[in-house]
């Protein structure tokens, strides 16, 4: 037994495994399948896309300004939490779905409640009644003053 170990010869010079690996691409590639793949796609992208609050930010030697676009949200669904180093922005979302039939009684209701909450950092050291917020055309903004010394350049 001191022969080493050979693996056994196969026809037509392909890898051992080469028709397991066929048969898994075509498992794989099966419409049903890939419509599975996508439609998991879409429910990834869609969740986690929605939990994310996109914020702008501007500063000019005046002011410091956050601007965070929130279309289709109404100034009762928001608020900010002050702390220390920044502001809490909560985003709660309730939302009642009615179906009915062609006579309106209605066979079906969902509720859906979706809280989306952010942390906006503050760039310096600021006291809560230098802050103010307003809400306008689903466009938050918060200004803070400026506290940054800007030098002039001749």
């Amino acid at each position: 037994m001191n022969e080493s170990f050979q693996p056994p010869a196969n026809g037509g010079g392909h890898h051992p495994f080469h028709h397991l690996r066929k048969m898994m691409n075509q498992w794989f590639d099966e419409r049903p399948l890939q419509k599975l793949f996508e439609t998991l796609d879409d429910y990834f992208a869609q969740t986690f896309a929605a939990a994310y609050i996109p914020i702008e930010v501007k500063e000019t030697k005046h002011d410091y300004q956050i601007i965070v676009r929130l279309p289709d949200i109404k100034r009762e669904q928001i608020s900010l939490q002050w702390q220390e180093d920044g502001l809490q922005l909560i985003v709660d979302h309730n939302e009642t779905i009615e179906s009915a039939d062609h006579h309106g009684h209605v066979y079906e209701r969902r509720h859906a409640r979706r809280r989306v909450a952010r942390l906006i950092p503050f760039p310096y050291p600021v006291a809560e009644h230098e802050v103010k917020a307003s809400f306008q055309n689903g466009t938050l903004t918060i200004q803070l003053p400026q506290k940054r010394k800007y030098i002039d350049i001749d």
